[in-house]
């Protein structure tokens, strides 16, 4: 059964900013990276459509009003390609924007991602934020899920960030990865009715015993412009390039950070290597996505 569309509430979907993470190199992709940013890889299952655009379709279905795509290694490709999406689509003029991280995407994916508070239109204290690799396909019902995870929690976001896990267990995995492949898993605090994160780690897969249930991270991040703020007014201090291990500072530091468990079915992969390309070509009568665009 797939998740009903009635989401947010319009008021609160109108404060709720995404931002499509396009600026890493990929080098694990080299041989098709060398010149092509791995956001515009086509994917087979999506009917040869690339991995952002498929996004981008995801986010116009959800009615997300504002989309920011940040871009870095070869980003004028991806500049050109949003350039001509846009021409074909007279809603995307005002709601889909570029963001140049510059030579920060260098120094990590927290780098990137902080580029979005040089633009005073998209980063203001009113909204909130939803971060997304643009190197993963996500399955349209775990962004609905995700959705209506806020709207039910919506008091909590103006003070705390979300993380979203889902529970696997190894014989799942094996099904999407390989055995060398890290995982990256939430340590939750469980409480009455709120689950808080502990940490986020990471192990490799061959590393997990069989009888385990792991809580996978969903690469999907929720925040509120003060907690951006504070990262931003901290990040010379941090010394961290990836958005998990600033998680981890904060939470040494004495931030409460929410966790939520995902029940949706669907799968998302992501494109790190080769295997995983050839993973997504397989056939999916042994997994759990089914892709409708």
């Amino acid at each position: 059964m797939g998740i009903g569309l009635s989401l947010l509430k319009n008021d609160f979907k109108e404060k709720l900013y995404a931002i499509i993470l396009c600026a890493g190199e990929g080098k694990r992709l080299k041989e098709i990276t060398k010149s092509l940013p791995k956001p515009l890889i086509k994917i087979e299952k999506l009917n040869n459509i690339s991995i952002i655009n498929h996004t981008i379709n995801n986010l116009i279905d959800l009615e997300i009003k504002q989309i920011a795509v940040v871009i870095g290694y070869l980003g004028d490709t991806i500049r050109d390609f949003i350039s001509t999406l846009k021409k074909s689509n007279n809603s995307l003029q005002k709601n889909l924007i570029i963001i140049d991280a510059k030579n920060q995407y260098k120094l990590g994916p927290l780098y990137s991602f902080l580029s979005i508070t040089k633009n005073q239109n998209f980063f203001t204290s009113n909204n909130y934020y939803i971060l997304i690799p643009g190197d993963t396909v996500f399955d349209l019902d775990i962004l609905k899920e995700i959705l209506l995870l806020i709207s039910k929690n919506s008091k909590l976001i103006h003070d705390y960030p979300f993380v979203f896990y889902r529970d696997i267990e190894l014989k799942a995995l094996e099904q999407i990865y390989k055995r060398n492949n890290l995982i990256s898993y939430a340590e939750v605090k469980k409480f009455d009715s709120e689950s808080v994160l502990k940490r986020i780690s990471q192990v490799k897969i061959r590393d997990i015993f069989s009888d385990d249930v792991l809580h996978q991270i969903i690469p999907i991040f929720i925040f509120n412009y003060k907690f951006i703020q504070v990262i931003l007014d901290l990040k010379g201090a941090i010394r961290v390039k990836t958005i998990w291990e600033t998680f981890n500072y904060m939470i040494d530091n004495g931030r409460k950070i929410y966790a939520f468990r995902l029940r949706t079915n669907k799968e998302f992969y992501d494109i790190d290597t080769m295997d995983d390309l050839r993973n997504l070509k397989k056939k999916k009568d042994n997994r759990r996505s089914d892709y409708s665009k």
